[in-house]
């Protein structure tokens, strides 16, 4: 998972001509780097979010069957 090189390209032209500070090339993979680390941390945690999310609505959907059935059971006797 990585961010566009179009991302990365704009904040350098920011940085450089509106600026006024010239970066190596260095700075630039380095700053590549950090951006792409967050994003993919950033993506990382919605994903797990949703897992958790995903697992949380199941865990209900079947105590609530569980529910249902059980007033089944007792309505019948």
């Amino acid at each position: 998972m990585r961010i566009p090189s179009e991302f990365v390209n704009h904040l350098k032209h920011c940085i450089q001509e509106e600026h006024g500070i010239q970066l190596s090339d260095k700075a630039i993979k380095d700053i590549k780097e950090t951006i792409n680390g967050a994003y993919q941390a950033a993506a990382h945690g919605a994903i797990q979010k949703q897992k958790a999310a995903d697992n949380r609505y199941y865990e209900l959907k079947d105590i609530t069957e569980k529910l249902i059935n059980k007033i089944g059971v007792e309505l019948k006797q």
